[in-house]
């Protein structure tokens, strides 16, 4: 498919590589992956600008649906940069025991929320979308391989979708 000038390629439910050597992203494009995130299984769409699962930088452009639950996890070998372009969320943080130590009001500069964020590596964290999507920029370093992210034992896992945004919830109140 073309989207915004681009060939793209759906590797995965709601994951979009091109072959582009000069990836850009405009409104179309954002409007494209948030109709991808809503018929996704994750309720999240995103173009990776990196060329492959092996590249040594990875640049993904995310669409985050309200109803997607981001389960707490953490990445040991590697930081992980967040940049909100559009929408509001929560940022949470939690202790090595699931204790939420802290909630970061994430929204676009406009809004007076923190729209930048450097998650340290050994951090759990999991992300609370407030309005209908997010939009934001998700840097990290690769290539990607799943064993060097964990998920937290004391949360429901990340496909028990009903039960981890009970669980946010549980957390917040």
């Amino acid at each position: 498919m073309q989207i915004s000038g681009m060939e793209l390629e759906e590797t995965d439910p709601g994951v979009f590589y091109t072959s582009s050597e000069f990836v850009t992203a405009d409104d179309q494009m954002v409007a494209f992956l948030k109709r991808a995130a809503n018929t996704s299984p994750t309720q999240r769409a995103r173009l990776c600008a990196h060329p492959s699962p092996a590249a040594e930088q990875h640049d993904m452009l995310v669409v985050t649906a309200r109803d997607s639950y981001v389960a707490p996890h953490r990445h040991l070998t590697k930081s992980e940069t967040f940049l909100v372009i559009e929408g509001q969320a929560d940022a949470l943080l939690f202790d090595d025991d699931g204790t939420l130590a802290s909630i970061v009001a994430m929204g676009p500069a406009q809004t007076g929320r923190s729209f930048f964020y450097r998650m340290p590596r050994g951090r759990f964290h999991a992300l609370r979308v407030l309005s209908d999507h997010i939009v934001f920029l998700e840097s990290a370093k690769g290539p990607y391989d799943p064993d060097t992210s964990e998920h937290a034992p004391w949360a429901p896992g990340p496909t028990e979708t009903d039960a981890g945004l009970r669980y946010i919830s549980a957390c917040l109140a």
